[in-house]
């Protein structure tokens, strides 16, 4: 064991020194003059025969002659010296790079990585033994918002190695006499080695998850506009990121990472959250809030002549919301209530009047065609189109039907007045009383009675026949109130009028009138003028 350690560490400083110059280091060992002790015996053997002779120029010549030979013999042992050193050399290279490729045929190379995992020097069932420790040892901490981690172990999905012969395949690819190749190249495998893992006890783990309680998630929310009555504006609540993961997109990248051994997972840089979709920075949040602080700073003014409504931005406000999109729109449904509203109190069409009547009695009328009526489908639309205008108006409502006066007392000061219970008719026009006629109205007896209420002229139209069961009467003058056909006319088979005629002989609802009466009241008035019908 000991001598394997050594020779582990010996062919690792083995691998450095090449990896520094090893020719270099080796060019220097030879180089080294090893011969040096015989060169200076042989030389000094010389010196001492040359002293014995007195002959100072003999020895001077001597000496110049001898010592050339004595070079050239150094020279040349000097150079066969070097070249058996060289070759020692080679030959312990040779030994070492040998070694070290039988060594690397049953390891791997220096700096291989598999998986992560550094497995330089090791073999390859070493190298499965460490990796079956380090299972043991894994778990993945998972990384969530506001600082929250929580981690699953190996043993919760039953983590485990796969032996497929990846890694033996690996080691085959590394042919060790090409150890020194790993030097200049990068030995790093990835997908090389198999872990396995239980499906169920995975799936079990992983909705189990604090990142998926009910109780801990929080939805995101985009940024909105919000009302604030106190200054009649609107500002924008940012949004809300929550925690809300994309379980779907998550789980296989949570699985890839266990299989991975990766020692990590960041939820937010896998991007696997719901995040809002609007910001407050963001543009259509921005305009959106532009646009309904616009939409309450209006006034929008309805006329009703002698009356007007005011609809103000605090109201509006109420009727405005974004949609997903933030596209500021208004609620048709509560626009329409506001109309009705309208209509309820200003629509006359029908309703109770308390009318003073010509001859100066207080009386009540209610029922009948005549008066206002707003048409609140198309004002409803029109009022929508006008808050989205974005600026403050005076205007007048759409209607439906049409009166001669928009002031409360729309009746005006032209019009027909019939009563019932005098038997009487005026025609008053332009506060002026024209025409006072005594008629006879529908037949109570026969239930033609004259409906009572206020009306208005359909039209008007002379030399007409007046037809119905069992009659068919020609008048000069033809005025109708009533879309049954009732109406004003002359009569001229009647001899007298007033009374209580209505009660035993009266019309068939229709007023019969004088003819001279009723030409007056036809030549000076047009359709559409009430004709106010009481007891």
């Amino acid at each position: 064991m000991i001598f394997k350690k050594l020779y582990l560490i010996v062919i690792s400083i083995v691998i450095k020194i090449c990896t520094l110059g090893v020719f270099p280091a080796l060019a220097f060992v030879a180089d080294f003059p090893t011969a040096a002790p015989k060169f200076h015996q042989r030389m000094h053997r010389v010196r001492l025969k040359n002293l014995g002779t007195t002959d100072k120029k003999s020895s001077h010549q001597i000496k110049h002659k001898k010592i050339p030979r004595v070079h050239k013999f150094e020279q040349e042992e000097r150079k066969m010296n070097k070249q058996k050193k060289i070759g020692l050399a080679v030959l312990v290279v040779i030994l070492l790079y040998a070694a070290i490729s039988v060594f690397f045929q049953y390891h791997y190379f220096i700096g291989t990585k598999v998986n992560g995992y550094s497995c330089g020097f090791r073999s390859v069932s070493k190298t499965k033994e460490l990796i079956k420790e380090d299972i043991k040892a894994y778990k993945i901490t998972i990384k969530e918002r506001n600082k929250k981690k929580e981690s699953i172990s190996f043993s919760q999905v039953n983590l485990a190695f796969k032996d497929d012969g990846k890694l033996e395949k690996i080691k085959a690819q590394q042919k060790g006499y090409a150890w020194i190749t790993a030097l200049f190249q990068s030995q790093d495998y990835r997908d090389a080695i198999t872990l396995t893992m239980d499906d169920t006890a995975f799936n079990d783990t992983y909705n189990n998850l604090n990142a998926f309680n009910k109780d801990m998630v929080v939805a995101p929310v985009d940024a909105y506009s919000t009302y604030d009555k106190a200054t009649n504006s609107y500002s924008i609540v940012p949004e809300v990121n929550g925690n809300t993961v994309k379980k779907k997109k998550l789980k296989p990248l949570l699985k890839e990472a266990i299989l991975n051994m990766d020692k990590s997972i960041d939820i937010e840089k896998n991007d696997c959250y719901k995040n809002p979709a609007y910001k407050k920075d963001t543009k259509e949040v921005v305009e959106a809030n532009k646009t309904m602080n616009k939409y309450v700073q209006e006034t929008i003014t309805y006329d009703f002549d002698d009356r007007t409504e005011e609809l103000k931005g605090k109201k509006i406000s109420k009727w405005l919301y974004e949609t997903d999109k933030h596209e500021v729109k208004v609620h048709s449904e509560m626009a329409a209530k506001y109309i009705k509203k309208l209509a309820d109190k200003y629509d006359t069409v029908g309703i109770k009047r308390n009318f003073t009547s010509i001859c100066g009695n207080e009386v009540s009328v209610s029922g009948g065609t005549y008066g206002w009526r707003i048409d609140q489908k198309a004002e409803t639309k029109n009022l929508v189109k006008t808050i989205k205008k974005g600026k403050s108006v005076k205007i007048k409502p759409e209607y439906a039907h049409r009166a001669k006066s928009r002031k409360k007392f729309d009746i005006g000061s032209t019009y027909v007045e019939v009563s019932l219970g005098e038997q009487h008719m005026w025609f008053y026009k332009n506060g002026k009383t024209l025409v006072s006629t005594d008629v006879v109205t529908g037949d109570i007896s026969k239930g033609h009675g004259t409906p009572t209420g206020v009306y208005y002229i359909l039209y008007k139209t002379t030399d007409y026949t007046l037809t119905g069961q069992g009659y068919a009467s020609h008048v000069d003058y033809w005025l109708p109130f009533i879309q049954i056909g009732v109406g004003i006319h002359d009569s001229s088979w009647r001899g007298s009028y007033g009374g209580g005629i209505f009660t035993y002989d009266g019309s068939h609802g229709c007023v019969n009138t004088p003819r001279s009466a009723v030409q007056k009241i036809y030549n000076n008035i047009e359709s559409t003028y009430p004709v106010v019908v009481h007891w």
